[in-house]
């Protein structure tokens, strides 16, 4: 970027994001700085007025003066600023509220660097390549005990970021793990709907007692009615909520429910799943649906835009407590529907949503799958067009390779990476996924991105990169921000850091090795109600096998891993997270803990006789893991996390004297010796 040499030359701190241009006027040395004061501020500032007082406010060294920060409204594209520092005074122009938010934000960023004593003299001007920057939350375990704290948190933590955009999804639905009912995820109430309620039972660790619990919640938010709060928290911050309903896809709470809306089967029986779109009463019960949404909670918090999903339409099983194995279809077959096909049946179901959302001054967004899968695309924003509506805004998503090339005729469109999956899962690095996704929609003229995420902490690295690569693109990509990133974590040891960073990266952001090998010895992907599964055994049975060498291949994995953390020298306190080291190291710890679990375990069984002594190295083993991530996950992700540790820790015993018995001892033989 240009003025690159000299920020070097004048050792100025590594960004994240990266402004676009920093000119170093002069060779004069950084000077000391104890506090900020600001000027009074222009009128069109009254918006963020308290939140940039309290940004510059959390910037103090005790028995030092402070520097005047002097406000500016200019002519520049949005979200732009300039930032003038000098020893006697700091100058911040700015497009709009968002543009001087991000020049505090910038301006705390540096006086962070020099350990928060000193600012360098430099101009800045910057400003984003993609309009629209943000995550989407997903409805989930997790999501569903965060209180207001942890809300404002994420927001503080995206804002500081510079990202301007938070998806919430206020309503979906998931197949059946852990249990035997779909995880259902309401977290607004509605109030001509009473009955849609959603709770959540999970079996966990409790850390306290250390032995198992059992916990059934309504969601937080849901239960304390938080949704109006969130969202005045983030439009203080600069940043837009856009709430996200599941649907007509990941739906069976609204269809049971709400039953008059409910797909029905050829034989007229409602199914539960799915809406019927031609019916009357249906298209009236959506209506009523939509307009009581609009009524208490968009159009009172200032919403303009609706995530309607639309996306993973088609059959599945799973769902139906009774029979786990049936397939259930999200299809109608009432005498109106039977003859749509199902890229029409979703056409029809948004053109009506949308149509309700549209006299009410609302617009809409939705994910691209079933639209493109089904080939109705195009005839959908067709037919938007000759109802009047507005175009939605299509987001295209995928977080595996190959990532779709988007396309970006006829409507906005954004592009969906992931930032990090399910946080009871492994910690993956999705930065590659971030990097190939921003390349390919900023080639196709995207003009934002949406990335899919549940908040944790460990995935503040995806975050970063997401933040980063949305500002302001570089031709280097993941690899350009992972070296730039090891300096803004590690500045004093930066080249050890991206060393540590570049072998952990080695497991973590192979997709295939985390979701299809790491993963599995976990219990979220065995609970899917095939019959006659077992786990642990299934699990431990295959990576028991000699050839190919699974279970060799975990200890590498965690011998990896344990390499990297040896390696990753300490990291300093980054504004609004937690130390991003600190929490890398926890994750990391966590796998390679998990996996040497695992291991261990299998090795026990394959023991010819009992061993105590091997038997009470694996319990302690176990119990450490269990401390380990009731200590390192936040208080909201911890009952997940536990529970994928705890429903394997507590079949130890049980599954190695089953296995025993049919693996026997001394059943692995050795392979290729002479070379590993």
């Amino acid at each position: 970027m240009p003025g690159e040499s000299d920020a070097h030359a004048t050792k100025i701190p590594e960004l994240i994001p990266r402004p676009r241009t920093i000119d170093a006027p002069s060779a004069r040395p950084a000077f000391s700085c104890a506090a900020f004061s600001s000027l009074d501020l222009p009128d069109s500032l009254k918006s963020c007025a308290q939140q940039i007082c309290e940004i510059l406010d959390g910037v103090e060294v005790p028995g030092g003066t402070s520097l005047p920060v002097e406000f500016t409204p200019v002519r520049l594209p949005a979200e732009h600023y300039r930032l003038r520092i000098r020893e006697d005074q700091i100058r911040a122009e700015f497009a709009d509220a968002r543009g001087a938010l991000h020049a505090v934000r910038t301006l705390v960023d540096l006086w962070d660097g020099y350990e928060r004593s000193a600012l360098p003299v430099l101009d800045i001007e910057d400003g984003p390549d993609l309009a629209t920057r943000g995550v989407f939350v997903e409805s989930f375990t997790g999501t569903d005990l965060m209180n207001l704290p942890d809300w404002q948190n994420l927001i503080d933590r995206l804002a500081h970021l510079k990202l301007n955009t938070l998806g919430l999804s206020i309503y979906g639905c998931w197949d059946i793990r852990h249990g035997e009912r779909p995880a259902e995820y309401m977290f607004v109430p509605l109030r001509d709907f009473p009955d849609l309620v959603s709770s959540s039972r999970i079996t966990t660790w409790d850390p306290l007692d250390r032995g198992e619990t059992e916990l059934e919640y309504v969601p937080v938010i849901f239960e304390k009615d938080l949704f109006s709060d969130i969202c005045a928290y983030a439009t203080a911050r600069g940043v837009e909520l856009i709430p996200h309903l599941g649907g007509p896809g990941h739906s069976t709470l609204i269809p049971r429910v709400v039953s008059e809306l409910s797909a029905v089967d050829p034989a007229g029986a409602r199914t539960g799943y799915g809406y019927c779109v031609s019916r009357p009463a249906a298209r009236h019960a959506l209506v009523r649906l939509i307009r009581n949404l609009i009524d208490q909670h968009l159009r009172p918090n200032g919403l303009r835009r609706l995530h309607v999903a639309g996306d993973e339409y088609y059959p599945i099983s799973n769902v139906d407590p009774g029979d786990r194995q049936r397939v259930v279809s999200p299809y109608c077959a009432c005498e109106g529907c039977r003859n749509l096909s199902p890229g029409r049946l979703l056409v029809e179901y948004l053109i009506l949503v949308g149509t309700v959302l549209a006299d009410a001054g609302i617009e809409m967004v939705h994910w691209q799958d079933t639209l493109v899968r089904e080939g109705v695309l195009d005839e959908y924003l067709d037919r938007a067009v000759e109802q009047g509506l507005p175009r939605p805004v299509i987001v295209w998503w995928k977080y595996n390779d190959p990532v779709p090339e988007p396309r970006t005729e006829g409507t906005e469109t954004w592009v969906a990476p992931t930032t990090g999956l399910f946080p009871h899962l492994f910690s993956q690095d999705f930065t590659e996924n971030v990097s190939t996704t921003l390349r390919k929609g900023k080639a196709a003229g995207a003009s934002g991105v949406l990335a899919y995420w549940i908040p944790d902490p460990a995935d503040h690295q995806n975050v970063a990169c997401l933040a980063d690569l949305a500002w302001n693109s570089s031709p280097s990509g993941a690899t350009g921000f992972r070296r730039r990133w090891a300096e803004y974590v590690s500045p004093d040891s930066s080249a050890t850091a991206e060393q540590a960073y570049s072998l952990a990266h080695t497991v973590t952001a192979s997709y295939p090795s985390m979701m299809y090998l790491v993963d599995q010895v976990l219990p979220y992907f065995a609970d899917a109600g095939v019959p006659g599964t077992r786990y642990p055994d299934d699990q431990l049975r295959a990576f028991a096998v000699t050839r190919p060498p699974l279970a060799d291949a975990l200890r590498q994995i965690a011998a990896t891993l344990r390499e990297a953390i040896s390696l990753m020298p300490p990291g300093r306190d980054v504004r609004f997270w937690p130390n991003p080291v600190e929490q890398w190291r926890n994750e990391a710890r966590r796998t390679a803990a998990s996996l040497e679990l695992f291991t261990g375990v299998l090795a026990l069984a394959c023991r010819a006789g009992e061993d105590c002594a091997a038997t009470a190295s694996v319990v302690r083993q176990a119990e450490a893991l269990l401390q380990h991530v009731s200590r390192s996950k936040p208080a909201y992700l911890a009952p997940a996390a536990l529970r994928e540790h705890w429903l394997f820790v507590r079949e130890i015993s049980p599954a190695v004297r089953r296995l025993r018995a049919e693996l026997g001892a001394g059943r692995r033989t050795s392979w290729h010796p002479w070379i590993v």
